[in-house]
């Protein structure tokens, strides 16, 4: 029995650590050049619910352990803010809203019997919200079909967590993106930024009680 726990911890301690370090992939050169902030943060939004899945499915408790993961991609979002062109105007509300997603990917994984489709399916559904305005790069004619349905087009904005978390960091995301949304025509719908100071925190705190809740439900089902 013992020997079958420490495998576990050292798997529970390769599971952190992978995920520590797929996060970072965003840090590597890439066209805006190694450790742009801007495009650090936005890997690390797509991935940190599949993070957060692999971490709960493997059973790392979030406090203290899982937060080791988040807490390391806000390390290296800081050094990449270091004379940066691109720097964002803040970090506190973006990481509380990263930390978040990551805890609420955390407590569906805890939840799943298949980490691999979880985690898989969580980064897909990531990448589908954030295209949906831009009619994933495919659709013709998406300035029409913005126009024709502008609160429809709205609400996937709304939906797409690269805008909450870059809305959080006070970075105006679909304006800076013209080569991404200038086509879509969503960058004149009248909407609502998210506040960050507001967003960020309601996330970390909604994405905490699912983690918490999950692990009760867990430990009952036990």
């Amino acid at each position: 029995m013992l020997g079958g726990f420490s495998v576990l911890e050292r798997g529970q301690l390769g599971t952190l650590a992978g995920c520590a370090l797929a996060g970072m992939l965003g840090a590597l050169p890439g066209a805006a050049g190694a450790l742009d902030p801007v495009t650090v943060l936005g890997w690390m939004v797509l991935f940190a619910p599949a993070a957060g899945a692999s971490c709960g499915a493997r059973g790392v408790a979030l406090f203290p352990f899982a937060w080791a993961v988040p807490v390391a991609w806000l390390l290296v979002l800081a050094a990449a803010q270091a004379g940066a062109e691109r720097a964002l105007a803040a970090l506190v509300w973006p990481g509380c809203a990263l930390a978040g997603l990551f805890a609420a990917g955390l407590a569906l994984g805890v939840r799943s019997r298949a980490p691999l489709r979880t985690a898989g399916a969580l980064l897909l559904v990531g990448l589908v919200l954030s295209g949906a305005t831009t009619g994933f790069g495919l659709v013709a004619g998406g300035a029409e079909l913005a126009r024709a349905h502008p609160r429809l087009a709205a609400r996937l904005l709304d939906a797409s967590p690269l805008v909450l978390v870059f809305e959080c960091a006070g970075w105006d995301w679909i304006h800076a993106q013209p080569e991404v949304y200038a086509d879509a025509g969503v960058e004149w719908i009248l909407r609502r930024a998210y506040p960050g100071k507001l967003a960020g925190p309601a996330v970390l705190v909604v994405g905490c009680a699912l983690a918490i809740l999950a692990r009760r439900l867990q430990a009952r089902a036990r």
